[in-house]
């Protein structure tokens, strides 16, 4: 909408011109610039700029045969014309991707070409995390695809929710041996400390994970899944045994992650998958009706502690979520 609404305007400017007046450049420009803006709409691969070449010179190729047909103009200028047209299809597009990473480091916002790239599992830190934290690696592949298959279902943007989870828990690559999915049976370095300093060490993985996206350069989209997916949820497990032993001071804040809350449906999504994906795991002898009753209980304890109060979801994709989640 936004690259529309430029068109029209650049367009108006330019054929008020007086070098331009009582010329077709407004209608051509008009045309031309409105294809262009509503080719462009989702970036996937490569080859779709070929798509958007076709697009952009079949729009400059009508308009010309119309105008001259309109003012029955000769068939060499009409071919004339059209031949300008493509040659500002084929420069365009290749200007708009040559000046596309400018454009995304200047604004702050990252294309589906970019997540394309850091979707790729051989990068440095995706090869950090599957050798220094296996189990990790292994869990964040399944919640990539919890993820993916819920944001289509509801309409979000699935590219995003899979890179963002392929990367929301890379702080554990700081200390993998402190978190279940990397210990090995009967062996827990939690055993050995105080419930306050187990809960600290699990907290910080969420700024150590933002001090290795800022190392490696991670996309703003991808640091919020960092921090949003966990909100400000408790670490239940210490805190209750924390509760257990009087003598120690208790201050349930430092027991809680720092948050913010999700402000995205995909971040969401991700915090909603990483709860799931969990609490199913370690269920014995699971079955379909065991995994509902886990998926039902997870959505519903994470809607009564508000966290889900700042992301952008319906009671109706909730639901949604839930079944492609249970399937």
């Amino acid at each position: 909408r936004i690259s529309l609404i430029a068109a029209m305007v650049l367009t108006t400017l330019v054929a008020g011109q007086s070098v331009f007046r009582g010329t077709n450049a407004l209608f051509i420009n008009l045309v031309g610039g409105a294809v262009a803006a509503l080719s462009v709409g989702e970036i996937r691969r490569r080859n779709q700029s070929y798509q958007w070449i076709a697009a952009i010179a079949a729009a400059y190729v009508a308009t010309a045969v119309a105008i001259g047909l309109t003012l029955d103009q000769p068939w060499r200028v009409i071919v004339v014309s059209a031949g300008f047209g493509v040659l500002n299809a084929l420069g365009c597009v290749l200007l708009a991707i040559l000046l596309l990473p400018m454009a995304e480091a200047f604004t702050g916002i990252e294309t589906d070409l970019t997540l394309l790239e850091w979707s790729d599992l051989n990068r440095p830190l995706m090869q950090r995390l599957s050798l220094e934290a296996p189990g990790t690696y292994a869990h964040t592949i399944a919640i990539a695809n919890l993820a993916d298959s819920a944001c289509r279902a509801i309409g979000a943007n699935a590219l995003l929710a899979r890179v963002g989870a392929y990367y929301h828990d890379i702080g554990k690559i700081a200390r993998p041996q402190y978190f279940v999915e990397n210990q090995p049976k009967g062996r827990n370095p939690h055993d050995a400390l105080k419930p306050g300093a187990s809960a600290q060490i699990i907290r910080n993985h969420v700024r150590e994970g933002l001090e290795l996206a800022a190392e490696y350069k991670l996309p703003r989209a991808l640091r919020a899944f960092i921090t949003e997916h966990h909100g400000t949820g408790t670490i239940t497990y210490f805190l209750d045994k924390a509760r257990q032993r009087p003598a120690d001071p208790l201050d349930a804040a430092e027991f809680a992650y720092p948050g913010p809350l999700p402000q995205t449906a995909e971040t969401a999504v991700v915090m909603l998958a990483d709860g799931i994906e969990a609490a199913t795991r370690v269920l014995n002898e699971p079955t379909a009706e065991k995994i509902r009753d886990v998926v039902e209980h997870i959505v519903r304890q994470r809607v009564e502690q508000g966290q889900l109060a700042d992301a952008p979801l319906t009671l109706r994709q909730l639901e949604t979520i839930k079944s492609e989640f249970t399937r």
